[in-house]
């Protein structure tokens, strides 16, 4: 499983250099801490994920490694949910951040060719690799809520466990 967290990992830091390109300079990867699945997702229902390592925002915010980030699902429907993060929970404080999804990793399942590679269209598309049918769209306007889509006719969900490279929206 290492290896494959590894290959999965490697392949969003793949993906860093065009969201460079784009203007956001610090990221976050996180694991999302509870299974959404969108049959049952609401817009407004909770999202928390953990940081799997530290970083310090603009201004001077540091995230620590195991802190809790906090959003909501922004849209839903049968085939696609969106999502952002706008919360941490730094040392019992609640932080604002505005935080927007750019890449997706399924460690246990992750391999290149699940993958999509990003485009530098001017509806961006970020990388998804481990979800077969999956793709996301990334949203850097003030609602900074990134969409997963799925093409196929099973129910979209992501997993408890997903690895996601957040990206301060500035």
């Amino acid at each position: 499983m290492r290896v494959w967290l590894a290959v999965g990992i490697a392949a969003i830091l793949c993906a860093l250099p065009f969201a460079f390109a784009q203007g956001s300079k610090h990221f976050i990867q996180v694991e999302l801490l509870k299974t959404i699945r969108v049959k049952k997702a609401k817009v407004g229902d909770v999202v928390k994920a953990r940081a799997v390592q530290g970083v310090v925002l603009p201004g001077g915010i540091t995230i620590p490694e195991g802190t809790t980030l906090e959003g909501a699902v922004r849209a839903v429907d049968e085939k696609s949910l969106a999502i952002s993060f706008d919360e941490a929970e730094i040392n019992g404080k609640t932080t604002p951040v505005k935080l927007s999804i750019r890449a997706a990793v399924m460690p246990e399942q992750a391999s290149f060719s699940g993958g999509r590679p990003p485009s530098s269209a001017a509806g961006q598309t970020g990388t998804v690799i481990g979800m077969p049918g999956v793709t996301l769209e990334v949203d850097e306007g003030p609602r900074h809520a990134s969409k997963f889509k799925t093409s196929s006719d099973k129910e979209l969900q992501l997993k408890s466990g997903l690895q996601l490279m957040l990206a301060v929206v500035e």
